[in-house]
């Protein structure tokens, strides 16, 4: 499990998180039934509070990428291939429709929006 903090990020450090962490599942860097370290070591390590920490799981089970057992932690959801395919697209999709009213918001038009995708990406 690998988290960096940007403390210059527009972003929450709670989403800062679980984006991170929603990504190495995504992609199987984190095994699925793997143990997450507790909240208050990964906030110890990180130099957070663990309510933010406390945030970013409840986002990460959520989206069933985490589950949780009382008294035993935090572990990796198992899902075949082709559910986390499914999730990563599902994860960009919200992100998008997000993001989508502040592009709209400053009238970038479809056509600009996928130029820059293209561009970016």
């Amino acid at each position: 499990m690998d988290i960096v903090i940007s403390e210059r990020s527009d972003m929450p450090i709670y989403e800062q998180i679980h984006v991170q962490l929603a990504a190495q599942v995504l992609d199987s860097r984190l095994e699925p039934n793997a143990m997450l370290p507790s909240i208050r070591t990964v906030a110890r390590e990180l130099g957070i509070s663990v309510i933010t920490i406390k945030k970013a799981w409840e986002l990460l089970e959520a989206d069933d990428l985490i589950y949780t057992r009382p008294g035993k932690g935090a572990f990796v959801s198992a899902h075949p291939p082709q559910d986390l395919r499914a999730k990563r697209q599902a994860f960009a999709v919200k992100r998008f429709h997000r993001d989508a009213a502040f592009y709209r918001g400053i009238s970038i038009t479809r056509d600009e929006l996928i130029s820059i995708v293209h561009r970016e990406y």
